[in-house]
C-alpha cells in the first residue's frame, strides 16, 4: 500500500483505543468458536449423509476371498451375505427310468436327493452306473460269459446266479465295466438266464475300513465272511462257516469286499447287496443300505 494509506490504517488504529482493540479480540474468538462448531457439524453429518460411505470398524478376523455367488449376494472379496432365499431346492430323488426292453435308461440316470451325498460322489456313482448299463451287456450273454472264462459258483436255485472270473480278483483293475470281476444272472423257472448287474469285487488289500468311497453312500461295499469255495478252477460254493473261523479243508473264503451295480431294476436301488443271506456283511455299526428313492420295479 502507498505511504499515505499505510499512515492512515496506522492512524487508524492508534486512534482505536484498548476498547476497540478488546472488541476486536472478542470478536475473532467468537469467530474461531463459530467455526470450530461448524467442522464439528459438518464431520457428524458426514456420517449420517448417505451419499457418503460410513465409518468402517477395523477387524482382526481374515475373511478368505471367495467367488461364490448365491442367489443375490456373493462373498467376493469377502463381502457378507445372508441367507439365501432364491436359491432352487434340492431336487428330490426319483426312481430311475426304464426302457422297454427292462434295462435302466442311461440317458435318465439321476441320483441326486440323498442327504449327505457330494456332488463330486454323485458325479462318480452316475458315470459308473451309466457306463455299466451301456458297456456291461456287450458279450456278456450267459454262454458267452462261460466262454471268456466265468464260472459260476453254483448259487442258481436262489433265482440269482453268480459268474466269476478268477482270475480278476486280484489285479489293479476294479469298479471298471469293461472288465467286471463278476456277472449277475436272474434265472427264471424255465432255466433262461437275464443279465442283471455287474458284481465288483476290490483287491484283497482293502478292508471295509480302508476301502475308496469315491460314491460316498450312495454305494456300500460288503464282504460274505461265512462262504466258503472250492478253489479255482471251480470256484463254486462249497458251504457256510461261522463268521470269524476257518473254511473246511480244501475250501478257501472270500475276503474280498464286493459292490453290485444294476443295469435292471431293483428295489433299493442301483447299488444294492441282495437281500438275506445274500446281503453279506457291512461296515460294523452301518445298516444294509437300500435306497428306495432310487429304487425301481420294472415295466
Amino acid at each position: 500500500m502507498s505511504g499515505a494509506m499505510a499512515t492512515a490504517y496506522r492512524g487508524r488504529g492508534a486512534a482505536v483505543n484498548g476498547d476497540v482493540v478488546g472488541s476486536s479480540l472478542s470478536n475473532m474468538k467468537t469467530v474461531r468458536a463459530l467455526v470450530m462448531v461448524s467442522l464439528v457439524v459438518a464431520v457428524a453429518g458426514c456420517g449420517s449423509n448417505s451419499s457418503q460411505p460410513a465409518a468402517r470398524e477395523t477387524s482382526t478376523t481374515t475373511v478368505p476371498k471367495s467367488t461364490t455367488t448365491t442367489g443375490e449376494h456373493d462373498t467376493e472379496h469377502g463381502k457378507e451375505h445372508g441367507p439365501d432365499h432364491h436359491a432352487p431346492a434340492p431336487k428330490p430323488a426319483k426312481p430311475l427310468p426304464v426302457l422297454p426292453d427292462g434295462t435302466l435308461d442311461p440317458d435318465g440316470v439321476d441320483l441326486s436327493g440323498i442327504e449327505g451325498v457330494t456332488a463330486e460322489q454323485q458325479k462318480y456313482a452316475e458315470k459308473l452306473l451309466v457306463d455299466t448299463i451301456n458297456i456291461l451287456p456287450v458279450g456278456s450273454s450267459y454262454e458267452e460269459a462261460l466262454a471268456n472264462g466265468f464260472v459260476t459258483v453254483g448259487d442258481e436255485s436262489t433265482g440269482e446266479e453268480h459268474l466269476i472270473r478268477w482270475d480278476r480278483m486280484n489285479d489293479d483293475v476294479y469298479l471298471n465295466p469293461s472288465e467286471p470281476e463278476s456277472l449277475v444272472y436272474q434265472v427264471d423257472q424255465t432255466g433262461g438266464r437275464t443279465l442283471e448287474a455287474a458284481m465288483f469285487f476290490m483287491p484283497d488289500r482293502f478292508t471295509l475300513d480302508n476301502v475308496p468311497m469315491a460314491a460316498g453312500k450312495l454305494m456300500q461295499f460288503h464282504v460274505h465272511d461265512d462262504l466258503c469255495f472250492l478253489p479255482p478252477p471251480s470256484g463254486r460254493l462249497a458251504g457256510f462257516r461261522v463268521i470269524g473261523e476257518p473254511c473246511a479243508e480244501g475250501t478257501n473264503g472270500l475276503p474280498n469286499l464286493m459292490a453290485h451295480v444294476w443295469i435292471r431294476p431293483n428295489a433299493c436301488g442301483p447299488f444294492a447287496a441282495l437281500t438275506g443271506v445274500g446281503g453279506g456283511q457291512v461296515k460294523a455299526g452301518e445298516e444294509v443300505s437300500c435306497l428306495a428313492e432310487h429304487g425301481s420295479h420294472g415295466l
